[in-house]
């Protein structure tokens, strides 16, 4: 959710659309393929518009779709971080663990460690030099 036009181009806002794209990119693997899904909406402070929580949030289960929502205040000092991006996978895992608590408490199968290798997999690896 982005409530303001300024927050388009902002560092959270573009660690959001790589990661999302890096997603896309392994949607072949079958841990993209398997119910439950999570999905992970990412509610950015506005000038104007804030939510009234912190942190990470159940939004609620679709059982049809076999679908878990999720929804993260993103603190303010995220915005501009350098450190946006690892934010963002910060926040994956962390609904992760959530979904997989949610998924073990109806007995509902679902695979965490898949799914967290994958978030480690988004993880931007330092390139060095070799001279």
């Amino acid at each position: 959710m982005t409530p303001d036009r300024a927050l388009k181009d902002s560092a959270i806002s573009q660690a959001i659309t790589k990661i999302a794209i890096a997603l896309a990119g392994y949607r072949q693997l079958p841990v993209q393929k398997r119910l439950p899904l999570i999905d992970v909406v990412f509610m950015l402070p506005g000038s104007q518009e804030r939510v009234q929580f912190t942190g990470l949030r159940i939004r609620g289960f679709d059982p049809a779709a076999q679908s878990l929502q999720f929804e993260a205040a993103v603190p303010d000092k995220m915005v501009a971080s350098a450190h946006a991006e690892r934010y963002v996978i910060a926040v994956m895992q962390d609904a992760i663990d959530a979904g997989a608590e949610f998924c073990r408490e109806r007995q509902i199968l679902f695979d965490s460690t898949e799914h967290l290798a994958l978030s480690e997999a988004l993880v931007a690896k330092p390139h060095y030099a070799v001279n």
